[in-house]
């Protein structure tokens, strides 16, 4: 009997100390999920459309044509072509690499597309100013045919940084750099197989742009989809700095400027190699 009681007496003194050690035992929390960094490179492809206007016909020195049975001068800013619209769809890559700083993001990419863009603009002889060109406008040997003119571009690439605020998975940048592209032109007579000419250039401008980065939970935070707009601008260009066309005639020292408006979108793998380097 005193043995049972001697035992009661312990396991109730064990009961009451229980919650006192329990309540100096440390707390274990539950690790929150590490939040999603923008740290890291990313590489993949890109398409889109995009739009421009090419002022492809105005004379920047005295030049000379044969349309009419003697060469008639044209005037330095002589307009022969009057302005077009080129339009058209690109698509390539680009890549890239971020750096995160609390809800800041910064980076360098660089992109290369190629572009199925073209436009075209066309005069006939009697829309010339009378008295301009020669006294009471100008008569061709082809009577009223229409010349036209055409600017294609073929690609452009940007290197450009850029600055973003990060909310969780999704990204809000803006964007700026240099930028590429290869424009050909072309002046030709639909009526003659002959009347043709050709000029490729290579220009060199600027860009700014702004979109947004989204790195969606199905894809596991391993790819990031984007939507972006680019404003291009290329420096003025003179086409066809020599005579064209021979014996029939055509201008040369003609001006044209290029803007580019690209609205695109893209889909990219992003890896952090950084982390990679750590591990190995």
């Amino acid at each position: 009997m005193k043995k049972f009681l001697l035992g009661s007496v312990a396991l109730a003194a064990l009961g009451i100390g229980a919650p006192a050690i329990a309540a100096d035992m440390p707390v274990r929390h539950v690790a929150a999920a590490p939040a999603f960094s923008w740290t890291g490179c990313h590489v993949g492809g890109v398409f889109g459309y995009e739009w421009s206007g090419s002022t492809n016909g105005y004379t920047t020195t005295g030049a000379s044509t044969t349309i009419s049975a003697t060469p008639v001068p044209v005037f330095a800013g002589q307009p022969v072509f009057g302005s077009s619209t080129l339009n058209g769809f690109n698509g390539g890559g680009y890549a890239g690499c971020d750096y995160q700083f609390g809800v800041w993001v910064v980076g360098v990419e660089g992109d290369w597309s190629n572009v199925n863009k073209s436009g075209e603009a066309a005069v006939t002889p009697n829309t010339f100013t009378p008295g301009i060109l020669s006294p009471g406008g100008i008569t061709t040997r082809f009577g009223n045919t229409t010349w036209q003119a055409e600017a294609q571009e073929r690609w452009y690439a940007t290197a450009r940084g850029r600055v973003g605020y990060a909310l969780d998975k999704w990204l809000f940048f803006v964007s700026g750099g240099g930028a590429w592209t290869k424009v050909d032109q072309s002046q030709f007579i639909p009526a003659s197989s002959t009347a043709f000419a050709i000029d490729s250039n290579r220009l060199t401008g600027w860009t700014v742009g702004a979109g947004v980065d989204y790195a969606p939970t199905i894809l596991k935070g391993n790819w990031t989809i984007r939507a972006e707009y680019l404003y291009v601008h290329f420096r003025d260009y003179t086409a066809f700095t020599a005579p064209t066309f021979g014996s029939f005639g055509g201008f040369s020292n003609l001006n044209t400027s290029l803007d580019n408006h690209i609205v695109r979108f893209g889909l990219a793998y992003k890896f952090n190699p950084f982390t990679y380097a750590v591990y190995r």
